[in-house]
C-alpha cells in the first residue's frame, strides 16, 4: 500500500493528536515519496478516549482529489462537475425525537433544563440514532441535507466514545458525492445574528445553550478552518471560539489574515483549564461550581447519607432556606 500508518520506532514516531493533544498520534506515511501527509492525517492510539482517525482517503477527498486504478491520487478533472449528493429530509426529521434514548441529550439535561435542551437540539438539527447515538446533521442554507455525522457519547461524562460514522454510509446510498458544509450552516440564512465558530459539534451545542446570542456553527476540528472558509462568511459578524492553547494561536493567525474583521474569543485562555480544553469543558466547570455552592448540593449531600430524607422532604414539602 502506498499509504499506511507509520510503524512504531520510538517516541519520535508518535505525535500530538489534533483532538486530545496528547503525544499518542500515529501519522500516515506516503511510501512513494517517503514523507508524511498533512499533520492532521493519522490515528490517535487512545481509541476509547479520543478515537480521532483521519484517513488519506478523507484527506484527498476533502481537497478535491480522487483515487485511480494505479492507487495514485490525481487531481479531479475539472469538467466533471457532479453535483453534491443529498439525503432525504424525512430521515432528518424522523430523528429529531427520542431524546431520552440519546446519550448526548441525556448528558446535557444534567446541566440545562430538558425543555431547553430539546429546543436547541431540534433547532440545530441534532438527531437520535440507534444505540443511543447522536446524529449531527449537516444542512446547507437551502435546507439540503448533505450528510449526518453519527457519534456515541458517555451520558455521564459527555465524552465521545468509539468511532465516527456517517449517515450516507449507514444508509448505503449509491454513488454518493459527499460535499460537507458547516454543522449549523442552515442557520446562516439569517445574516442579522452574529455567528460563533467552534471546532466540534458538541462545543457548538454547548455554546448555543450558554451563549444563545450567537448562531453557532462547527467546522469539525482545528485543521478544518481555513482562510477560504472564513472569508466565505464576510457577510456576517464572526467570532471564533477555539479550544485553549494551540488552536487559539492557529485560529488567531487565520483570523488576522481574513478579508474582514474577525474576533477571536479568549475566554478559555484566561482560565486555569488544561491545554486543549474547550467551551464544553468551560461550561461544565461553571455549572459544577455553581452547583457546589447551591442549596441543592446541601440536600444531595444529606440524601447521600440518608436516602429516606428525600422522601420526607417531598412528603412534607420541606425546602432549604438559601439565606
Amino acid at each position: 500500500m502506498r499509504y499506511s500508518l507509520e510503524k512504531y520506532k520510538g517516541r519520535s514516531t508518535r505525535h500530538d493528536c489534533p483532538r486530545c493533544r496528547l503525544r499518542v498520534f500515529t501519522r500516515y506515511v506516503d511510501h512513494k515519496l517517503n514523507k508524511y501527509l498533512s499533520d492532521h492525517v493519522g490515528r490517535c492510539n487512545r481509541v476509547e478516549k479520543c478515537a480521532y482517525h483521519f484517513t488519506p482517503k478523507m484527506y484527498f477527498e476533502q481537497n478535491g482529489y480522487m483515487v485511480d486504478d494505479s492507487d495514485l491520487f490525481v487531481p479531479r478533472v475539472k469538467p466533471i462537475s457532479k453535483p453534491p449528493s443529498c439525503i432525504d429530509r424525512k430521515l432528518l426529521f424522523a430523528s429529531l425525537s427520542q431524546y431520552h434514548k440519546n446519550n448526548f441529550a441525556v448528558g446535557l439535561s444534567r446541566y440545562f433544563p430538558q425543555a431547553l435542551v430539546i429546543e436547541v437540539l431540534q433547532k440545530y438539527y441534532v438527531g437520535t440514532a440507534k444505540g443511543n447515538k447522536t446524529i449531527f446533521w449537516q444542512v446547507n442554507r437551502l435546507g439540503q441535507v448533505r450528510t449526518g455525522k453519527v457519534m456515541q457519547y458517555n451520558a455521564a461524562t459527555l465524552k465521545r466514545v468509539g468511532y465516527i460514522n456517517w449517515v450516507h454510509h449507514i444508509v448505503k446510498q449509491k454513488d454518493f458525492n459527499l460535499k460537507q458544509v458547516f454543522f449549523g450552516a442552515h442557520l446562516l440564512a439569517d445574516e442579522s445574528t452574529p455567528v460563533a465558530i467552534a471546532e466540534g459539534e458538541k462545543n457548538a451545542i454547548f455554546g448555543a445553550l450558554y451563549y444563545p446570542q450567537y448562531n453557532w456553527i462547527a467546522v469539525g476540528s482545528i485543521e478544518m478552518l481555513n482562510l477560504q472558509k472564513l472569508n466565505a462568511l464576510k457577510a456576517y459578524q464572526v467570532t471564533l471560539f477555539p479550544d485553549k492553547g494551540k488552536a487559539f494561536k492557529k485560529w488567531s493567525t487565520i483570523a488576522h489574515k481574513a478579508s474582514f474583521d474577525v474576533s477571536v474569543n479568549s475566554i478559555l485562555e484566561d482560565t486555569n483549564l488544561n491545554e486543549g480544553d474547550d467551551i464544553a469543558d468551560l461550561v461544565i466547570a461553571i455549572k459544577k461550581d455553581r452547583y457546589k455552592r447551591s442549596p441543592e448540593a446541601i440536600v444531595d449531600a444529606f440524601v447521600a447519607k440518608n436516602k429516606n430524607l428525600k422522601g420526607l422532604m417531598d412528603k412534607f414539602g420541606l425546602v432549604i432556606n438559601a439565606g
